[in-house]
Formats: structure tokens, sequence, C-alpha cells
């Protein structure tokens, strides 16, 4: 049952009843318990057969707080009015045919940023046929491989705005990460440090004996934020930052399959909330550890990035530049060794969360309860590390650490 907080305020609902001219609408959560962690997420069905989404930060004070759900809400706000118009103008005026243009995302209808009034109007893509995948089943190289050339084409925008139209793509160059925000709460600082000794608990003293070394020498360098906020900066990597989709765990693809089949052929990404400009890196890095296996990786690791940069180079030409001037081969291989490492903080973060059922997702209000009262807090006390999912975690977490070792990521 939904919490009357979560549902829409009369004000976002007067701005629903403008964007369909009608106010006979019913509402039904989208999303399942431990689906979506920085929002609530509604279905709106519109008489006879429509319906949109609608997305609304959390309007409790204190959960407001501990999940940061302003500028989160903010940064996706941004996605959708200015940065995904202004690509999608600049592939037009490159004279990109619509179906080579990066267009993997919803639609946007409507946005509101007045404070406590925020939502986002959405197409509704499972309408359109589009479907997450089960974070329990394996992605098989058709998925992985969709979101590759998404990546491509959402990368080759910025790499070629910058040289085509720099002052255009100021305003996102200086946008602040969103963990750079957080760097003076000394709470989620703490939580951070704990998932250092998770990760390490993850290998086996009796087998992984040099990858425990090496993954505690690289643990000693510094905080977990300082390392990750320096991975994430864009300054530190250019001319090869871009704008990056930025949270690219598996509930953030949405994937269209042929009627009777069950290979994809389209992927759009949703949740923008994390945007940032940063290496291209970051996104494949984060999601190619939290989302693929190691047997995966093993297999398709090394073919996947070249996908990825083959792709990038013929979108790069298609935008009229010149790859090998704009992130030679020899960059992006060097950019993949200095930052690959953001795979493994990423990962570290991200999958107690993938690896939980949804029956045993935690309250996020009691978390963040928790937190506010001052407590001290790890994966086990926020409930996104138990019985259900401790050796699962443990699997995909040493599969990750061992991967990072292997490709000399740390």
């Amino acid at each position: 049952m939904e919490q009357q907080e979560d549902l829409p305020n009369a004000s976002v609902r007067e701005t629903l009843e403008k964007v369909l001219g009608r106010s006979d609408y019913t509402l039904e959560l989208a999303c399942a318990k431990g689906n979506n962690y920085l929002g609530i997420v509604w279905r709106i069905h519109v008489p006879p057969d429509q319906s949109l989404v609608l997305k609304l930060p959390p309007q409790n004070a204190v959960r407001r707080k501990q999940f940061f759900a302003r500028p989160c809400f903010k940064r996706e706000a941004l996605a959708y009015e200015q940065f995904l118009p202004l690509a999608n103008r600049f592939q037009t005026e490159r004279k990109l045919e619509e179906a080579q243009q990066f267009r993997h995302y919803a639609h946007h209808l409507a946005t509101r940023q007045d404070e406590p009034n925020e939502c986002i109007v959405l197409e509704d893509l499972c309408r359109a046929g589009y479907q997450m995948h089960d974070r329990f089943a394996e992605l098989t190289p058709a998925y992985v491989s969709l979101v590759m050339g998404a990546y491509a084409k959402l990368h080759a925008v910025s790499l070629a705005m910058k040289r085509r139209q720099p002052q255009q793509l100021r305003p996102f160059q200086q946008m602040l990460d969103i963990f750079e925000q957080r760097r003076s709460d000394e709470g989620l600082a703490a939580y951070f440090e704990q998932l250092k000794q998770s990760a390490l608990d993850a290998l086996r003293p009796q087998t992984d004996c040099s990858y425990i070394e090496r993954l505690r020498e690289y643990f000693g360098r510094g905080s977990y934020f300082a390392m990750l906020t320096a991975l994430l900066s864009g300054s530190n990597c250019e001319p090869f930052a871009v704008v990056c989709h930025g949270d690219s765990w598996n509930n953030n693809f949405l994937y269209k399959c042929q009627p009777g089949s069950e290979e994809p052929t389209e992927v759009r990404l949703i949740d923008w909330q994390l945007m940032r400009y940063a290496s291209p890196v970051t996104d494949l890095a984060y999601f190619l550890f939290s989302c693929t296996t190691r047997d995966f990786r093993r297999q398709h690791y090394e073919s996947m990035l070249e996908l990825y940069y083959e792709a990038l180079r013929q979108q790069l030409i298609r935008l009229g530049e010149r790859p090998e001037v704009v992130f030679p081969l020899s960059a992006f291989k060097q950019q993949l060794h200095e930052k690959g490492a953001v795979g493994l903080l990423l990962a570290m973060m991200v999958l107690p969360i993938v690896t939980i059922r949804t029956e045993d997702a935690p309250d996020l209000q009691a978390i963040s309860d928790l937190v506010e009262g001052g407590a001290a807090t790890n994966l086990r006390k926020v409930g996104f590390l138990g019985d259900g999912n401790e050796l699962l975690y443990k699997q995909r977490m040493r599969g990750v650490i061992l991967d990072c070792v292997d490709y000399n990521y740390i």
C-alpha cells in the first residue's frame, strides 16, 4: 500500500491535467519494491487505452535528505529539458538521419522543478513494448551490444559538440558530480568506507591471496569517496570527457524484442538522475562490471569494448569528425587503464542492490530514519546484504575484483 505522501500532490495533479487535457485518469505504481531507489514512479492510465509515466521525488523530508532527492531530480530534469534536446538539434544540424541519431530515451512531455512540486512526465516505453531485463538472468551478447552501441552514439555527440559548438556544451562540462556534491556527508562517507570490507570479504583467503593483497593496497590509497570522485572527474581526462548517462545498472535499461523472439532489437536509457561529465569509460565500466558476470566478461569483454569503439568511430565520422584526432584508439585504451577502476567502486555500491530479491528489498524510509539518527551503517544494517543475497553478492563481487586486478585497473 502506497503512503499518502508518495501520491502526486494537488499542484502536480494540475500539471498532469494540463498535459492530458482531462482529469479522468488513474494511477498505478510502476515499479516494484527494490526496482527504484531515487524516487516514486507512477503509471498514468488514461481512458480508453493511453498511458504515461510520472516520476516524483519522495515527499518525506528525511528520505529526501538522505537520498539526495532534489539534486538528483534537478539533474534528471536538466537532461530532459536541456541536454537531450540539445543533442537532438546538434545531430539534426549535422544532417544525421534519425535512425543514426542517439535517440535512446523516453519522449519527455512535461517537467516541474519547483519544490515540493517536482515531477517529470514521460512516454510509457512499456506501452511500446520495452521491458526491463530480469537482473537475475544473465545478459546475452545481444543485450550488451545494444547498450554499447547506444553509449557510443551518446558519447560521440559530446566529443563532436566540443569541437563544433563548445559554448553549447559548456554548462554540462561545468556540472558538479552528484557524488562530489555529497563529499561533506560524513554518514555517507562512513557507509562507503564499510563497502571496502564487504568487498574484501567476498574474496577467498585460501585461493585469492594475491588478489586480497592487491585490493588492500588499492583501498589504502585513500577514502572511497576521494577515489571515486577523482575517477568521476571530467576535468582530469580532457579532451576525452563526455556527458555520460551516469547510472548504468540493470534497471535503467529497457529493451524491445521482436514478437516471438527473445533477442532484443532496441534499447532505451532511463533514469538520468546521475548524468555527469566524465570519461566515457565511466558508463562502460559501470555497466560491464555491475550488469554482466565474470563468465560473460571472460568470453566477451574485449569484443564488447571493440564493438563500442567501432560504433563510436563510425558515429564521429557521421558527425563530420576525424576519430583519430577526436578520440584515437590509443586514447580509449589509456582511458580504460586510468579509469577502469571506477567499475569496481561503483559495483561495490550497486551489486548489493542488483543481487537482492524484491521481497527482501529494505524499507527506504527505515534506512533514512536510521542514518538521520546518526546510526553507523553498513550493508547488513541497512538491509542490502543478508541471507537471501550474500552468496550471489560475494560471487559477483569476487568476479569484479578478480577482473579489475587481471586487467590491471587496480
